[in-house]
């Protein structure tokens, strides 16, 4: 196990070195563009998650919400799903952990955001990548 956890944070590790030392927004940057959005010209769920995985190792948290404003909410969420996941006790509630692991809430908030993101009206245009 404990090879395992130093595994993955090493490779942690290493993806922060790159983000803290490459831009992603440069176009010379080596990062992948999205292809759905190459192929489509519509956003995907994950479209600016490198940019706001840079802008986190960089400490500007409004360049996290602006690039991929679904990534904060994942980040409060995985945690006591992972937690709960490895046999621990989570503080909260049954009815709450229920509806985090079942597949229909992903579905929605995930196809949700995809579709969202894409109108281009206010309120929802400023859940485009920035």
């Amino acid at each position: 196990m404990f090879a395992g956890t130093a595994a993955l944070a090493s490779v942690g590790a290493l993806g922060v070195w790159a983000l803290r030392r490459f831009d992603p927004n440069a176009a010379d940057s080596g990062f992948l563009p999205c292809l759905f959005l190459q192929f489509t010209g519509l956003f995907c769920p994950g479209c600016g998650t490198t940019r706001a995985l840079h802008a986190l190792a960089h400490g500007d948290v409004a360049g996290v919400v602006a690039t991929n404003p679904l990534l904060p909410v994942l980040a409060l969420l995985l945690p006591p799903m992972l937690l709960h996941s490895l046999g621990r006790r989570v503080p909260l509630p049954k009815p709450v952990m229920d509806v985090l692991l079942g597949g229909r809430f992903w579905l929605l908030l995930i196809g949700g955001y995809w579709v969202l993101r894409n109108l281009p009206w206010w309120p929802f245009a400023w859940m485009a990548p920035g």
